[in-house]
């Protein structure tokens, strides 16, 4: 065990004045990191990572009705075949280029309702009763299908080039059982890029997420000290503690870095988020018996993507009552799945909430971090932005995918694909450690293992 926790931890410290801490993003770079279609830079080098593409329950049966993906610019269909299989094609078919949507699924394929050509989930063509029995020509005729897996609620796809598949990244929410896993997703309308940035953001939780109130003094309640805070001093020191000292560090699988506050006790509370390449993040929380919290990023266009929130216990499946206060929780969409605060309603924002309850008077966590990043515009224009000490992060983040890019671009191979790499021991950690302790210190195996 110990050689997979010294893999997890080889890092890389950045000295940012070194670096050129304060220059904004060009255009150009930005171009470069938020165009996401076929044949794009930054799509090339998402498309040699698997991603998630829907969720297992959205085919609920073998032969249940197809469903629509759109994923990096590429519209889909996606169907569970009569032996429970998924399928992911091209939505058009390359008959006459009708959509599949429309298609019947039946007997281990996807038939075209306009001719009736039919598709295996491998792509092939298996029946064609437009042509002459003694034709060949199905056999000639493939439409585009990646292959995919299922695993902790969802459908993972690979779209990139076939040779090149990579080994899948087994995350701990990847190898615990199915009803250890709580996931749940929701599109945002502007740029993945927007939204990957606000995961890994520590700053802005004490003003975005703050409650009217957030500020008066809270005693001591017993948990300042090495552990973990109640909800209470969590809520109180990220208010009075607005500025964390934020240390970032380049690691195998990608960046992990710690915002660190003080307590009243002269403690360290140390929020630690990990980013996984391409776009998993794992999010500091402060229940200490789930052992992984992530957001998964994936982005449908230039112009919106898919946020998939996953929760994952090691010690016992989520309960009923979890699964639907943690649904409550994040609730942003309707019965249909349809955000229902959006910018075209202004987030129902309520100006007599904003103004005796919380910062914002947008209801949901969820919500606040949609208003703000989808307010940016579509893309936001990164020349114009003026960073400060507090988006270190953010700008640490932005080189990293800059530089996996750019060497793609030269022959390099994707980084974070390695197949030893113990992805299943990455986990994020918000916890109070002692004034001398370092929080890189805290990936051993019992801190990794348990939240005890």
């Amino acid at each position: 065990m110990g050689h997979t926790i010294a893999a997890l931890n080889r890092s890389t410290t950045v000295d940012w004045r070194s670096q050129g801490r304060w220059t904004m993003l060009s255009q150009q770079d930005n171009e470069l990191l938020c165009h996401v279609g076929p044949g794009t830079p930054m799509g090339d080098l998402l498309r040699r990572y698997w991603h998630p593409v829907l969720l297992s329950e959205e085919l609920p049966q073998p032969d249940c009705p197809p469903v629509r993906v759109k994923i990096m610019h590429e519209e889909l269909v996606a169907f569970r075949d009569t032996n429970g299989i998924v399928g992911l094609l091209d939505n058009h078919c390359p008959h006459r280029r009708a959509s599949l949507f429309f298609g019947r699924n039946e007997e281990c394929g996807l038939r075209c309702v306009y001719h009736g050509w039919k598709f295996d989930v491998n792509g092939n063509c298996v029946d064609m009763p437009s042509e002459p029995a003694e034709s060949n020509f199905k056999d000639k005729v493939k439409i585009t299908a990646y292959p995919t897996k299922e695993s902790a609620g969802m459908v993972w796809a690979y779209m990139g080039p076939k040779d090149l598949e990579p080994p899948f990244q087994n995350h701990v929410m990847h190898t615990v059982p199915a009803d250890h896993v709580a996931v749940n997703k929701n599109r945002s309308y502007c740029n993945y890029l927007q939204g990957v940035e606000g995961h890994i953001d520590s700053a802005h939780i004490a003003m975005l997420h703050r409650n009217v109130g957030d500020d008066a003094p809270v005693s001591d309640d017993g948990t300042d000290k090495p552990g973990h805070l109640s909800q209470a001093l969590f809520r109180y020191f990220t208010t009075k503690y607005r500025t964390p000292d934020l240390q970032a560090e380049e690691t195998p699988y990608g960046f992990k870095y710690a915002g660190i506050r003080p307590t009243d006790k002269g403690n360290q509370w140390v929020r630690i988020t990990k980013h996984a390449l391409p776009l998993t993040f794992f999010i500091p929380n402060d229940d200490k018996n789930t052992a992984s919290s992530c957001f998964i990023t994936v982005p449908i266009d230039d112009d919106s993507f898919m946020r998939y929130a996953v929760r994952c216990r090691l010690d016992r499946p989520f309960s009923q009552k979890e699964r639907e206060a943690g649904a409550a929780a994040r609730a942003v969409n309707d019965a249909d799945g349809n955000r229902v605060r959006t910018p075209s309603n202004d987030y129902l924002i309520d100006r007599e909430a904003q103004r005796t309850m919380s910062i914002t008077g947008i209801i949901g966590i969820p919500n606040q971090d949609f208003a703000v990043t989808e307010s940016m515009g579509a893309v936001c224009d990164r020349e114009r932005e003026h960073l400060g000490t507090s988006d270190s992060a953010i700008i640490f983040l932005r080189r990293l995918l800059l530089k996996a890019v750019r060497g793609l671009q030269e022959g390099e191979d994707p980084p974070g694909l390695d197949a030893a790499m113990p992805f299943d021991m990455i986990r994020s950690e918000d916890i109070v450690i002692a004034p001398d302790g370092d929080w890189r210190e805290l990936a051993t195996e019992d801190q990794l293992l348990t939240r005890n």
